[in-house]
């Protein structure tokens, strides 16, 4: 499992929009919303995924912006696999 934690910047005037689009996506759990910034935590079972669904929060109208804060990856099969070759 890969947790990841992230700060999505908005347009303001498109805050709550963005935050009520990030809660539906599997996934994704919306935290705290401050001004025009949205607190996030991303579990995906690869590094990839987690990626994949980050990504994707760029395509939501009103995103300016997506920063990750933390990811804990140690948990990552895929990982382990490349590890043991």
């Amino acid at each position: 499992m890969v947790i990841s934690s992230l700060v999505v910047e908005t347009k303001p005037e498109c805050t709550d929009e963005v935050s009520a689009e990030l809660a539906e996506r599997a996934g994704v759990e919306v935290h705290e919303t401050n001004g025009y910034k949205i607190v996030v935590t991303i579990e995906a079972e690869t590094v990839d995924d987690s990626h994949a669904i980050a990504s994707g929060f760029i395509d939501i109208p009103g995103v300016t912006g997506i920063n990750l804060v933390y990811a804990n990856f140690e948990d990552d099969p895929t990982l382990a696999e490349a590890g043991s070759r």
